[in-house]
This record gives C-alpha cells, sequence and structure tokens, in this order.
C-alpha cells in the first residue's frame, strides 16, 4: 500500500510512523513535490484547522485538496485526519466530486503522538464511499502491529467528525470538573489527592490525566482542547443546539486559568 502524508507536523508525523513507506507533501517544511503523491492508493491529510471567533477555518484544508488532486490517479482515497466539525467531509465531497474523500479523525496525545499512533485506543472510518472504507482499512491492517479489528469503527463521515469532538469535549470537560472540585477541596480544607484517588477507583469515572490539577498551570491550554471547544460550541448555537454544558466547561476553564499561579501566590 503506497502512502501519502500531507502536511508533517505533529500528526502528520505520528500517522506517518504507522506505514513502513511514505511520501510526504507539505511546501512549507521543505517537501515540495506534489508528484510524489501521483503513486499512493490513500493520502493522509493532517493540516491545521485553526479556530477563529468560534469559526473553524478550513482554508488550509480546501487548498490541500486543490493542491493534491490533479496529482492523484483516478479511485485513489484521500482521508481527512484534521480534526473538522461534523458534515464537514460531505460538503467537501460535494464540492470537490472528482476525489473520494473519508474522515479519519487521529486520538493523539500531543505528548505522546507516536506512541498513541501506533497503539491506538481506536481507528474510526467514516465514508460514504465503499472504496474510502476499503482502502483505508487495508492501509491500517496491513502496517499496524496492533489487531487493527479489535479497535475498528467503521461509520458514515459525519457520526466520525462528531466522535472526534465527542471526545475532545468529554475530556475538556473533565478537566473543568476536576479543577473546580479541587478548589472545593481547597475551600473545606478536604485533601484533593484522596478525593482524586477515590474517585479513580470507581471504574465508572477512572482516573487519567484529566484529574492531576497542577496549581502551576491549571486547566487546559494546549493545541487542540481550547480550539476544538470553541469551535463545537459556536457550531452548536449556529444549528440552535443546546451548548449549556460545553459552554459552562469553557467557562470554568477560563475561571481556573485566570486564577493566580502558585508561584505567583508564594511570591
Amino acid at each position: 500500500m503506497r502512502i501519502g502524508i500531507v502536511g508533517y507536523g505533529t500528526i502528520g508525523k505520528a500517522t506517518a510512523s504507522i506505514f513502513p513507506e511514505f511520501v510526504v507533501y507539505d511546501p512549507y517544511k521543505g517537501y515540495p513535490d506534489v508528484g510524489l503523491l501521483g503513486q499512493c492508493d490513500v493520502v493522509f491529510v493532517c493540516v491545521p484547522t485553526p479556530t477563529i471567533v468560534d469559526k473553524q477555518d478550513l482554508s488550509i484544508v480546501k487548498r490541500s485538496l486543490v493542491e493534491i488532486g490533479p496529482a492523484l490517479q483516478p479511485g485513489r482515497v484521500i482521508a481527512i485526519r484534521s480534526t473538522v466539525l461534523p458534515g464537514t467531509t460531505l460538503r467537501l465531497q460535494k464540492e470537490y466530486p472528482h476525489l473520494i474523500l473519508a474522515a479519519n479523525p487521529e486520538f493523539l496525545r500531543s505528548h505522546r503522538a507516536m506512541d498513541d499512533a501506533r497503539e491506538p485506543f481506536r481507528i474510526v472510518i467514516g465514508a460514504e464511499h465503499p472504496q474510502a472504507r476499503r482502502l483505508l482499512v487495508d492501509a491500517y491492517r496491513e502496517s499496524m502491529a496492533v489487531d487493527v479489528n479489535r479497535r475498528l469503527i467503521l461509520t458514515d463521515s459525519v457520526t466520525a467528525e462528531l466522535i472526534k469532538y465527542a471526545a475532545n469535549c468529554y475530556l475538556a470537560m473533565k478537566i473543568s470538573y476536576f479543577n473546580e472540585m479541587y478548589d472545593i477541596c481547597q475551600g473545606l480544607g478536604a485533601d484533593y489527592e484522596t478525593l482524586r484517588t477515590a474517585l479513580g477507583m470507581d471504574i465508572r469515572i477512572a482516573s487519567g490525566e484529566e484529574t492531576t490539577v497542577d496549581p502551576r498551570s491549571r486547566g487546559f491550554d494546549d493545541e487542540c482542547l481550547p480550539k476544538d471547544l470553541d469551535a463545537f460550541i459556536g457550531f452548536l448555537l449556529e444549528k440552535r443546539a443546546s451548548a449549556t454544558m460545553f459552554q459552562g466547561t469553557a467557562e470554568v476553564n477560563n475561571q481556573v486559568r485566570s486564577k493566580p499561579k502558585r508561584e505567583e501566590v508564594e511570591a
């Protein structure tokens, strides 16, 4: 299986690490030859999708499709690894009908992206076109050492895109919840670490990185959770759907992020 990677940042490099052979197109990082993609069976698009004023900016994704489309042979598949709002792949498919698109969101933690790519919690493939499903499943099965079938979720593109947002927004909510519980413990004189340990013993709650509260750096402020949460809130409000819980998550995070850090208090 011949693999192409478009966008060679954190996600692109981690995705590339799955496959024994691949070519890269990213003119901004010294990989300018789009012609290399001509022999690829599957091309993974791993470019940024920033959030600007609660709106997702798809300009880099669209520019990538325009640039790589003419280089691909008929029947080849473009898998969008970039985080895009539900319904995006369907709209892009209508906009670029000569391409075969699929949603294949990543679930990588920034500090261990390579490990998460090679041993994923889940592999979500959302595609309306049977060719896209077949080639993507084959690509993963041929290249991964883990049992792909146990991790594989085959669905439509809208559901695949929503799974990504559901996961990230839940993690954001969990961080906000435990940060607020930390403040409750501080106010009551209770031991937060004991509380955290006790809750972690319940498999319905579990522990994890999201339950750790560092007084020196509260809440979440990474590359993904804030922008994805903001984009999803904007998306829900645009659809006139309830966003109360997600707005509350963002509000709590803003509050804890604005609290003085421990070293500032001690100074």
